[in-house]
This record gives C-alpha cells, structure tokens and sequence, in this order.
C-alpha cells in the first residue's frame, strides 16, 4: 500500500508541474534545489486529498512521509510533513529518534523550517529534555541540523516558554558563519523577544561583538525601534 500512495503522489505532483512553476519556485533559493514548482496551496490541497487514504494509520503515514523525504525533492518532501502533520495529537516523544533520521535528508530551508516547526517542535513540547538533542545538533557539519536546533524551538519561544532553553541553543549558533543558520538563530531570539523584550535585548547586547548583523537585525525586529540592538556603526 505504501508503494502505491507515494506513486500516486509523485504523478499528482508531476500532473501539476510546469516548466515555468519549476523556474519561479527556484528563485527563492541560492542553491539549486529539486522542485516541481508546486505552490503552498497545491501542496496543502494534496495532502488534504491524500489524508483520508491513510485511514488513521500514523504508522503507515510514517513510512510514506518517510520516502518521500528520502527523495530530497522540495514538494514531495513538503508533503509528507504536512501528512504527518495531521497526527500532532497522537505524537509521542520517541517520534523524535524518526525525526531526527530525516533532517539528513533535508536539502533547503523550506523543508528544514517545515519538519522543525511542524514536526520537531511538537515532540520537544512533549518532553523537553530532548533540546539537549537539539544542542548536539549545533555542532554538526550539516548546515540544515544547525538551522533545524533553532528553528525547532520558534514555535515554543513564541508562546514565551523555554527561554533558558532558547538561550542554550542560541549561544552555540551566534557565531555560526553559515547565513542560513544566522537566520534561523535570528528567527529564534526575535520570536523570544515577543515575550521576553528586555531579556532578549539584553542577550543581543552581550553577544553584539562576537555575533553577525544579521542575526542582530533578525533578532531585533520586534523590539522597539529604539531599543534594536545592532551593530556599532563604523565611521
């Protein structure tokens, strides 16, 4: 059954592509990244179609959300994340063992940003011991692992939990040279600052020597104008 489901998704994905969604989808992209050009909505309207197939089986949903990120293509990855997506409820925190196998096969920051928000995220919230898994992760040599450690917490620094947690990750990324990473550890520590301002501020105010402009000008975003912290202006 599962072999059939994911042939059915990949020709429904190539029924939808077109030479011009394949072009204008990679443009958001700086590395070259296998796509079917397939918009947010398409991709959300198939994994609703698809949904009903699974009957309520996590598992079987397991094992083709499985392959279809194994293949390191854009929207059949997307796909299965949204397809697991819809078990959230049934998640238990060994799921993250499964998780953490597939960020290895993550390829850009969409699909990065989807299994850790999505995915990850839902896991950490169950047990929170797991950031200590998400730690480890911010020395790995994979860029998309280094991104998916802070990406992963967005969603619960943005509800004003975990900050002590945040603040571990973040500290072993904010001199990360990649930018894709910086952007994550920014999206982090800007979503903290939404409930925790002045801790925040005074977080970036600590790491603005060692630290980009970048992850200064993400992090800063939702402070007050007056109160951003970026880098001292060289005159």
């Amino acid at each position: 059954m599962k072999g059939s489901i994911v042939a059915e998704i990949r020709e429904e994905i190539g029924r939808l592509s077109s030479p011009q969604k394949r072009e204008k989808a990679s443009r958001f992209f700086r590395e070259p990244v296998e796509t079917y050009g397939l918009s947010a909505r398409e991709v959300g309207e198939l994994s609703k179609r698809f949904y009903p197939r699974f009957g309520g089986n996590i598992g079987l949903t397991l094992e083709v959300a499985e392959e279809l990120l194994e293949s390191g293509v854009l929207d059949e990855a997307s796909v299965g994340i949204l397809l697991m997506m819809r078990f959230t409820r049934r998640f238990k925190p060994e799921l993250f063992d499964v998780f953490d196998g597939w960020v290895d096969h993550l390829t850009n920051w969409a699909n990065t940003d989807g299994l850790s928000t999505g995915l990850i995220s839902k896991a950490v919230r169950l047990d929170p011991g797991l950031v200590k898994r998400l730690i480890n992760w911010t020395g790995s040599e994979n860029r998309w692992r280094r991104r998916a450690a802070a990406v992963s917490l967005v969603p619960i620094a943005r509800r004003g939990e975990m900050l002590e947690e945040v603040f571990e990750v973040a500290d072993r990324l904010m001199a990360d040279e990649e930018d894709m990473v910086q952007k994550g550890v920014g999206w982090l520590l800007k979503e903290a600052s939404k409930k925790h301002p002045d801790e925040v501020r005074e977080y970036l105010i600590r790491w603005r020597p060692e630290t980009s402009g970048l992850v200064l000008r993400y992090a800063s975003e939702k402070l007050p104008k007056d109160r951003r912290v970026l880098k001292t202006p060289r005159y």
